[in-house]
């Protein structure tokens, strides 16, 4: 009896474990993924701003039609009053390209500032975080990425690719340290700036 209670209490101590930890990685997995779903929701509502600026930007240049704004007014609650007018004559026109001009100086500087570092490939990003020399983990390069350009809602995966692209071109070293890849940058950033890996 001896001998069947302590396999027993074996078993259930080896199966306790094994549940202990896949509900660990479970947890993780679900930290992981509700992060990146964040980000991307931060990224999308970002853009929507950006094109609620951007079309009354449009709307205020000397020849443009007004049929592009109505879409986008519900969203800012802005302009209700300035979509029912156009249908008449010309007069409001000039109102709305006034009301842009009075703002942008802010915004429109804001956005040439953000355009460069929306528009560059991701391989161009994660190559100018990482130092010369200095072997980074996938994690740590993601992480950078994420601290340094929040609007990229890149995931790890996506980072750890982009990498792998770079060791194929030659800008990015590899080598396994205690079974985890470590990535090492072996050209200076502004080398690769004309190669553009697909995975970016």
């Amino acid at each position: 009896m001896n001998n069947a209670d302590s396999a027993s209490q074996s078993v259930q101590t080896m199966y306790a474990e094994r549940f202990a930890t896949d509900l660990t990685d479970n947890r993780a997995e679900q930290k992981e993924l509700t992060a990146q779903i964040e980000r991307l929701r931060d990224r999308l509502e970002q853009l929507r701003t950006d094109e609620t600026w951007l079309t009354g930007m449009q709307a205020a240049l000397p020849g443009e039609t007004a049929p592009p704004r109505p879409r986008r007014a519900p969203r800012t609650g802005r302009k209700p009053a300035e979509t029912d007018a156009p249908a008449g004559t010309a007069v409001p026109g000039p109102r709305p390209a006034g009301r842009a001009k009075a703002r942008p100086s802010r915004a429109r500087t804001s956005v040439k500032k953000a355009v460069p570092t929306a528009a560059a490939p991701l391989h161009q990003l994660i190559r100018a975080l990482m130092p010369l020399g200095e072997p980074r983990l996938v994690r740590e390069v993601h992480a950078d990425l994420a601290k340094a350009h929040p609007e990229r809602g890149t995931s790890v995966q996506v980072v750890r690719n982009t990498l792998e692209t770079l060791v194929k071109r030659g800008v990015v070293g590899k080598g396994i340290q205690k079974g985890t890849a470590m990535y090492t940058a072996t050209a200076p950033a502004a080398s690769e700036g004309d190669e553009a890996p697909a995975a970016g």
